[in-house]
């Protein structure tokens, strides 16, 4: 008897030290990072991963980004997008921007896994391309910047190298102003167990009708006014999903309400209409004209969209600054006819 009951014990406590194990490893944030690696020359360009937005450059002679790519990836098949213009002018009579492929035009984008945790690294180099003139077309470069092999091949990703370019029309930059120009694909396959955003699955097809147009005004004005009546819990509660996954994905914190109201200046200061850093929000609507003015930006295979250039800002101080901070939304439509937030897309 003795004995069993020795065993019961030494069994309920071995029981508690993996549930307690079980529950610390639920909390544990993820703990990869993903960055892309873009370098340009001759171009003006937006980058998307899996038709998402991720940044925007409009340094044509020369560009050297490295965002995090982490919210905009998922498990297995991946698609990298370079929408890009090379700029070679200005028209004098129409003041449009005119653009041709030639000589000085390259690209080389690479991708990187961190595991920060341990500092482990791995770096696909998607693709080197330099425009030839005399050939007619863009040059694929084996070799990096600093004469090593190309890698396409590592434990977590891989890619076969093999990329599309084709036309084309309206690449959206952050002050609504657009390019035309080229989009350049590349696909890789990442074996990272991902969480899907919450819109994945939920979200119907959009199509640019005058109502969708009418629609998003006021999806947008929602926000707006939990912003001008200081109802940061109400901004809480919409955000909450692309909050959760943000705090799991990029912070260490153990939820979104934790990261959130842990922030330099916390919930209900940051999204108000008068902060504490002095800035002030602007009247609403900040857009002028009718909707069908409105520059649409669709997205994730248009699953998302938003406005471009944002219409929820504050203007930093002092008044008149011409210094802007945006809340930089995206919205999704389930089949019910309900909007919600499904991105907040920074130009990190």
């Amino acid at each position: 008897m003795g004995n069993l009951l020795k065993g019961l014990v030494g069994l309920l406590f071995i029981t508690m030290i993996w549930q307690e194990r079980a529950m610390a490893e639920e909390r544990t944030n993820f703990k990869m990072l993903y960055h892309a690696y873009v370098h340009t020359r001759g171009a003006a360009w937006s980058l998307r991963v899996n038709d998402i937005f991720v940044r925007d450059n409009i340094d044509v002679p020369y560009a050297d980004y490295s965002p995090n790519i982490g919210l905009q990836l998922r498990e297995g098949r991946n698609t990298l997008s370079l929408l890009f213009s090379p700029v070679t002018g200005q028209n004098d009579e129409t003041g449009e921007y005119e653009y041709a492929l030639h000589d000085g035009v390259e690209i080389d984008i690479a991708i990187g896994r961190n595991k920060w945790t341990e500092n482990k690294n791995e770096r696909l180099h998607l693709l080197r391309l330099r425009y030839s003139e005399e050939k007619g077309r863009f040059e694929s470069l084996d070799e990096t910047a600093g004469g090593e092999p190309r890698q396409l091949s590592q434990p977590h990703m891989r890619s076969s190298g093999d990329w599309r370019l084709g036309e084309y029309r309206n690449i959206i930059f952050g002050g609504g102003w657009t390019l035309d120009g080229y989009r350049l694909d590349i696909h890789f396959r990442l074996d990272d167990a991902i969480p899907a955003p919450d819109w994945q699955g939920r979200a119907v097809e959009l199509e640019d009708t005058p109502q969708l147009r009418r629609e998003l005004r006021e999806a947008y004005r929602r926000i707006y006014g939990m912003i001008e009546r200081g109802d940061g819990e109400a901004i809480f509660q919409e955000l909450k999903p692309v909050w959760e996954r943000t705090a799991y994905m990029l912070t260490t914190e153990p939820s979104a309400r934790a990261w959130r109201e842990n922030s330099e200046r916390g919930l209900n200061d940051e999204f108000s209409a008068t902060p504490s850093d002095g800035s002030h929000l602007l009247p609403a609507p900040y857009w002028e004209g009718g909707p069908e003015n409105d520059q649409l930006e669709f997205m994730a295979n248009n699953r998302l969209v938003r406005i471009r250039p944002n219409p929820i800002v504050w203007e930093e101080p002092p008044e008149g600054s011409g210094s802007f901070i945006a809340f930089p939304v995206a919205f999704y439509r389930t089949e019910d006819g309900k909007w919600h937030v499904g991105e907040v897309v920074n130009n990190l």
